[in-house]
Formats: structure tokens, C-alpha cells, sequence
């Protein structure tokens, strides 16, 4: 069932309607400021989603020097073998030299002529490599470039909404301050039905009727329920929704 609530006596129909144009005034008001402190709530938000960028950037430089690393390692490690195969031809030179027969001697030229191909094969795999390390090396040099590339734009972006945040303030506490002076001139009794409902409903408190449909709800109203908010006698609410209707 819809609510009214009695005007006071000796209010005429023109102070009546004065005073719905001055609730809407406060309600639009009131409109920005839930748009505004809506959008000061995103902000942290907002912030935090644009610097999450840079750690895709972060990710992919550090794989990129991590490939490097694993890649030098690598050769580091065929370095080693190599120097141990170096290691062992000398030590069979030197066996080399106390052999009493040809074929021994030719036997240990043959061992040694192996290990040669071995530490050749391992020469040309670290030439390889090192290849590869030039080509790791550049593209962490691009990953570094996209990084700080992508640091200035964040940065950017960032500084851009601390300051949208300032001027966000400003205005909401201007709109707030309009809205308290606009406020004060309303009757007591609409601004604290208007308030409850809003405060519930948290969009629209008042609305106006419009081809006998509550504009907040979009029910379609008993024609004595727009009879009566046409007369402006009384604060009627919506059976539906509960907003004040106009």
C-alpha cells in the first residue's frame, strides 16, 4: 500500500510544488555525489590494474636474463670439458714419451687425435652458443627498453589519476556544500522522507509520474495514487518501490 504523509496546514499547492523543484535540486546533487565518490572508490583500483602492467614487462626481462644466464652457464660448463681434455692430451704426450714400441706410440696418436675431435666438436658448440647469448643479450636489451617504456607510461598514467583524485575532492566537496545550502531551504518533513529513501535506495528518492507509470520502478500506478501526488497535498510514495512520487 502507498504512504502520504500530511503537509502542514496553511502550505499552498505553489509552495508545495516549490518545494519538490527544490528537493530535486538537492537530489541531483545528490546524484553527483555518488558518482563521485563511486569514482574515488575506483581509483585505487584503477591504479593498481595500470601498475599490474608492468609486471608482465618485469616477467619477461627477467626470463629473458635468466635464458642468458642458463645459456652462459652452458658454455662455462663445455669450457671445463674442454680444458679437462686439454688436460688429459698433455698428460698422454707426456705417457707418450716413454713408449718403447711404434704401435703403442701409435695407438696413444690415435687416443690423442679423438680427444682433438672431441674438444674440436665442443669449440664449435660454444661458438655456437655464444651466438645464442648474443641474440639473449639483445633481446634483454628490448625487454629493458619496453620496461622503461612502459614505466614512463604507467607513471604517467598514474600521476594523471592522483591528480584526477585532487580535482575529484574539490568537487565533491563543492557539490557537497551546495547540496547542504540547498538542503536547508527544503521542508523538514520531504527532506527527512526524502533522505530515509534515498538512503535505501541509494539512486533516486523522488521521482515524477509519467503516463501514469512511477518513473523509479516502472509499475504502472492506480490512477488515485497520480490523483493524489497531482494535488500536492501530501508526500506520496509509490507502492511499489517506495520513492516519492511528482
Amino acid at each position: 500500500m502507498p504512504r502520504s504523509f500530511a503537509i502542514e496546514r496553511g502550505d499552498s499547492v505553489d509552495a508545495v510544488v516549490a518545494t519538490i523543484e527544490q528537493l530535486f535540486l538537492v537530489q541531483d546533487h545528490d546524484v553527483r555525489i555518488m558518482k563521485f565518490e563511486r569514482e574515488q572508490r575506483d581509483l585505487p583500483k584503477r591504479k593498481a590494474e595500470i601498475e599490474a602492467r608492468l609486471e608482465g614487462h618485469r616477467q619477461a626481462l627477467a626470463q629473458a636474463k635468466s635464458a642468458v644466464q642458463h645459456k652462459q652457464a652452458d658454455i662455462k660448463k663445455v669450457e671445463v670439458e674442454i680444458e679437462t681434455r686439454r688436460d688429459k692430451i698433455r698428460k698422454l704426450r707426456e705417457q707418450q714419451m716413454q713408449l718403447k714400441t711404434n704401435r703403442e706410440f701409435r695407438a696413444m696418436e690415435e687416443e690423442i687425435r679423438a680427444v682433438e675431435r672431441d674438444i674440436a666438436a665442443d669449440e664449435e658448440r660454444v661458438l655456437m652458443a655464444m651466438e645464442e647469448v648474443d641474440s639473449l643479450q639483445q633481446k634483454v636489451r628490448e625487454r629493458e627498453q619496453q620496461l622503461r617504456a612502459e614505466e614512463e607510461s604507467v607513471q604517467a598514467e598514474v600521476d594523471g589519476i592522483d591528480q584526477r583524485g585532487v580535482a575529484l575532492q574539490a568537487e565533491l566537496d563543492r557539490v557537497k556544500a551546495e547540496r547542504a545550502r540547498l538542503a536547508a531551504e527544503v521542508d523538514p518533513a520531504w527532506l527527512r522522507n526524502y533522505e530515509r529513501i534515498m538512503a535505501n535506495r541509494r539512486d533516486r528518492a523522488l521521482v515524477p509520474i509519467e503516463n501514469g507509470t512511477c518513473t523509479g520502478c516502472h509499475m504502472k500506478l492506480p490512477p488515485y495514487i497520480c490523483h493524489e501526488a497531482r494535488r500536492h497535498q501530501a508526500i506520496v510514495t509509490c507502492e511499489f518501490c517506495g520513492r516519492m512520487l511528482a
